[in-house]
């Protein structure tokens, strides 16, 4: 837990700077998340006897990071183009082999990671760039804070509540298990906390950013939080299941790997993003 603390302390002002500075400072960051997680993700499938070409979903993960940035320049949907021609590229890539030993598996494997990976990450890019609608007067008003990266903070907050609610309420009350196969040390109780935990963050954050929305957006928000970041978990806690292995990595420590860290974000993220959209 020290470990763990200390990691988080040294990490997220960065992010939060990086976040706060916007530009190709967030393209920067996510892109080499991109390259992290789709690295991780290959040994992990690896690890589980699968086959996936690094090369190729790195391509396509990053291109779909590039989709997004340059998405306002053309009237082409050019990330539905990188996911046609990322399709069609894994393929062409294991027809010009001569040992196609698991070829179907690595094309569906290295496909399946860069839209996991870069598909899901690219979301932060897309919720940076939202201009609206404009920040009212807050208690942090004088940092200037832009609407995407308020919105990025929003999704930090929730998802962040609803892990540290999860687990001290699973601590202190937990006895009836949310999903022992995948995560035996997840339970019902703690889900509700982390749920608590989410929406009291979500209300907050909205009030403290001086974000113009009904107070009900920051229930919603908290909600994406607790459901969206414990599937996200669920899923990663799948992968490494399958794969045999324990973590992703270790590149965080106290946290494991990348993907380790940001399971619950790589879900959050595009749901916080298509609620913002439909309500915006």
């Amino acid at each position: 837990m020290l470990q763990r603390i200390i990691s988080a302390l040294v990490l997220a002002p960065v992010v939060l700077l990086i976040v706060w500075a916007g530009g190709w400072w967030v393209t920067g960051l996510i892109a080499l998340a991109v390259v992290i997680g789709i690295r991780e993700l290959v040994r992990m499938l690896r690890a589980g006897n699968l086959h996936p070409r690094p090369l190729v979903a790195s391509a396509i993960g990053l291109a779909f990071i590039g989709a997004v940035v340059l998405q306002s320049r053309t009237s082409i949907n050019l990330v539905a183009e990188v996911l046609a021609l990322g399709v069609i590229g894994a393929f062409l890539a294991e027809i010009g082999r001569r040992d196609r030993t698991g070829s179907l598996d690595a094309w569906a494997v290295s496909v399946a990671g860069a839209l996991y990976v870069g598909g899901l990450l690219m979301h932060f890019i897309l919720l940076r760039e939202l201009n609206q609608p404009a920040l009212s007067a807050g208690p942090l008003d004088a940092l200037k804070i832009a609407p995407g990266a308020g919105w990025i903070y929003a999704t930090f907050a929730v998802t962040w509540a609803a892990d540290s609610g999860a687990y001290f309420a699973g601590r202190a009350f937990g006895r009836h298990k949310l999903s022992p196969q995948l995560s035996p040390k997840k339970t019902w109780e703690g889900f509700a906390g982390g749920l608590l935990a989410a929406i009291g963050a979500g209300v907050g954050i909205i009030a403290l950013l001086g974000l113009p929305v009904s107070p009900l957006v920051g229930v919603a928000l908290g909600a994406i939080g607790a459901v969206g970041g414990t599937l996200g978990d669920l899923a990663e806690s799948l992968l490494k299941r399958q794969a045999g292995v324990k973590d992703s990595g270790a590149l965080i420590p106290g946290h494991g790997g990348l993907l380790d860290r940001i399971d619950s974000l790589l879900f959050t993220g595009p749901l916080v993003y298509y609620l913002l959209v439909v309500i915006l």
